[in-house]
């Protein structure tokens, strides 16, 4: 999963880069093939996840320490686990409102001590 996030991070610094390049070129000049769709796919859903974990940490009262977020094509996966089960619901909530999500795959579950 830690190579799938640096791959991630890695397409999107390069995709950003590449659209600098591209803005800041005169209108005339040909553009160097655009990125392909695997990578752009790639750097979408590396803001997606992005912008699921800035909401997650940005709200109040949640712990979202002991999950990770995943995203592909717009569904999210949210894995690992929360204190309880308000947690939880709450966590789904903010996951479900942040702006480009479609779905969100629940994969959490009741932290249990001693597990």
């Amino acid at each position: 999963m830690c190579v799938a996030s640096i791959i991630s991070v890695s397409a999107f610094a390069q995709t950003a880069a590449s659209d600098d390049i591209a803005s800041s070129a005169p209108v005339s000049a040909p553009v160097s093939a655009p990125p392909s769709s695997a990578k752009a796919r790639r750097a979408q859903n590396h803001l997606l996840q992005k912008n699921v974990r800035h909401a997650l940490t940005a709200t109040k009262g949640l712990n979202s320490s002991g999950m990770s977020v995943l995203a592909k094509d717009g569904v999210v996966s949210l894995v690992g686990s929360m204190p309880d089960d308000k947690q939880i619901s709450r966590a789904v909530a903010v996951a479900q409102n942040t702006a480009g999500v479609q779905r969100v795959d629940n994969r959490l579950k009741v932290f249990q001590p001693g597990n």
